[in-house]
């Protein structure tokens, strides 16, 4: 760490060049002696980057930031705040900590929360941050997680574990055995030294290929920001042997999207199926990854539009689904001549649900072009292709 450039001349320079075209600063050189200037780009563009994505950091005075990749391999402060709420306690141990965003998080829900990153650097800068954060019950270890783990005298209440998914050549990992560290080697030294154990995996992951490789998994929690899946995590519980539940959360502006199970309730799950009705329903991401298509029907007592469709549908209105509401206008079996008179030309948002054609050939074909209110699903309902043309459900 260079904390020259907390100076309050220099932080002044970044808040002001925030949105200064970087190749406009190289040119110009460092105004401050001893100080170069790609070190104050470096703050600037990994400040920049948390501008959205973790306000608090950004707007909080005197914050030090890494370089801009370990930003953007940090979780998000809404994912942070989330599955913090999802754990509480005396002591939780962050095995994976990197720049200490869930770290953080966890530091309000548990009276004291040791932080490990095994790069030093990031380490003392992530241990500088909790202080000017406030986070005073934070205990930052410039250690491997694993090495601290097997020295550690004393048991926690919960383990936290973000192995990394990238290979030394930056290259992307989704199987659980090519991440480091190896939670399915290690999860008995997990549950050695903490009663719950919380793993986040590649949200790319099969959820069965999760259970198999992990035992006493007690949760899973899927978490989608705004209809986009970002995180899946499982919960280890010491000696649990019950069925794992599956916890679905949508954060959307609106208000948040819940829907919970277990995987048998879905395996004896049956569904009824319709063409589409007055209404249609659109699971949205969490439950989709979730994989209970079965159950969505049997639960809200809707029918669905065919076995392998996963789009729901009903006469009556719901008062709460965990996703989208449209209101059905036209139903038109999929006949490309008659088509192209009836939705020919529309501007519409395209969507398709169990159809072998692509949006984008879709779109050329009908010459139809993106946006506005309406929307049209193609789709298979009764084993027949159809489109569904409807809008949105108003509140």
């Amino acid at each position: 760490m260079n904390k020259t450039l907390l100076n309050t001349e220099v932080q002044d320079f970044i808040t002001t060049h925030i949105n200064t075209n970087i190749h406009t600063l190289v040119l110009k050189g460092s105004p401050f002696e001893g100080i170069d200037i790609k070190e104050i780009i470096g703050q600037i563009e990994a400040k920049k980057k948390c501008e959205s994505k973790l306000k608090t950091w950004f707007n909080t005075p005197g914050i030090y930031f890494p370089n801009k990749l370990n930003i953007e391999q940090t979780s998000s402060e809404t994912t942070a705040q989330l599955k913090s709420e999802f754990t509480k306690g005396q002591s939780l141990v962050d095995l994976t900590g990197g720049f200490g965003v869930d770290s953080y998080y966890f530091s309000k829900q548990f009276k004291s929360v040791i932080h490990c990153e095994m790069n030093p650097e990031l380490a003392e800068i992530a241990a500088f941050n909790f202080e000017a954060l406030g986070a005073k019950n934070i205990i930052s270890q410039s250690k491997n997680g694993i090495e601290f783990l097997k020295s550690c005298q004393h048991t926690f209440d919960w383990i936290y574990v973000d192995p990394s998914r990238r290979d030394a050549q930056k290259n992307k990992k989704f199987l659980i055995e090519d991440c480091s560290p190896n939670v399915k080697t290690f999860q008995g030294l997990f549950l050695k030294y903490a009663t719950n154990v919380l793993i986040k995996m590649s949200p790319m992951l099969d959820i069965s290929v999760g259970l198999e490789a992990l035992k006493h998994v007690k949760t899973i929690y899927i978490i989608a920001i705004r209809n986009e899946v970002k995180e899946l995590l499982f919960h280890l519980e010491k000696g649990y042997m019950g069925q794992a539940t599956i916890h679905t959360l949508n954060s959307q502006p609106s208000g948040d999207e819940h829907f919970s199970f277990k995987r048998a309730e879905e395996d004896t799950a049956e569904a009824c199926y319709s063409a589409p009705k007055q209404f249609l329903y659109e699971p949205n991401a969490a439950v989709m990854k979730s994989g209970a298509f079965k159950l969505i029907s049997e639960h809200f007592k809707l029918d669905k539009l065919d076995p392998h469709t996963h789009l729901y549908t009903s006469d009556e209105r719901l008062e709460y689904f965990p996703g989208k509401l449209y209101t059905v206008s036209n139903v038109f079996p999929y006949q490309k001549k008659a088509l192209k008179k009836a939705i020919g030309g529309l501007k519409a948002n395209i969507k398709t649900r169990n159809f072998a054609e692509k949006p984008k050939a879709l779109k050329t074909l009908f010459k139809l072009t993106d946006g506005g209110e309406l929307y049209v699903f193609f789709t298979t309902s009764n084993a027949k292709k159809i489109v569904v043309e409807c809008r949105l459900a108003t509140v």
